[in-house]
């Protein structure tokens, strides 16, 4: 069958044919919406030329996609005999391969391993010096400090004594004193004492 004389009639009849509503169908045809579009495609559906003309086009391409199947698995199947006359398995064993995934038996499945993680976002701002975000983000060796909220917290108190952001040096060792039954640390003053 020939395209319909009609545009309007053949540009509704390929849309329907692509599986596309006959409201929108008509839409994009005519350029109507709405109600009118819908009762007119309902008219429309009902004309003879126009449904031997979607179903031609309907049946022409489930020709089109059956051949295509069709005709690969038969050329599978022609290089499988012929890999058999040739004596090459491997030939054979590809063939097969390709024509199950072909028909859907055998799909392709793969499997990925993260090796590393990404750090989760952090929920509250960080503020970071320059020299912490090397540490922290820098590619050189080194260990790669955290930033927790106790590193804030030392960060906060080096600020208030002076601005300083290095590192408290370490408390003195401490000695229990068995004459006098009490804690002493060696070199420290105690502000208590009277002495």
């Amino acid at each position: 069958m020939p395209p319909l004389s009609n545009q309007r009639h053949e540009a509704f009849s390929r849309l329907i044919a692509k599986g596309e509503a006959a409201s929108r169908a008509y839409s994009s045809a005519y350029g109507v919406s709405g109600r009118t579009a819908e009762v007119s495609a309902h008219r429309l559906m009902r004309n003879d030329a126009v449904l031997g003309r979607i179903a031609e086009l309907q049946g022409a391409a489930a020709t089109r996609t059956e051949k295509t199947t069709a005709s690969l698995v038969a050329d599978l199947d022609e290089i499988i005999a012929f890999a058999r006359q040739c004596g090459n398995p491997t030939a054979m064993v590809a063939a097969v391969n390709t024509q199950a995934k072909l028909l859907g038996l055998m799909i392709d499945r793969s499997e990925t391993t993260v090796l590393q993680r990404p750090a989760p976002l952090p929920t509250k701002v960080l503020e970071l010096s320059e020299s912490e975000w090397i540490a922290q983000f820098g590619k050189g060796p080194g260990p790669r400090p955290a930033v927790t909220d106790g590193a804030k917290q030392r960060k906060a108190e080096a600020r208030k004594l002076g601005g300083s952001t290095a590192r408290r040096l370490p408390a003195p060792p401490i000695t229990w004193d068995i004459e006098t039954n009490a804690i002493k640390a060696r070199g420290v003053i105690g502000l208590d004492d009277d002495d």
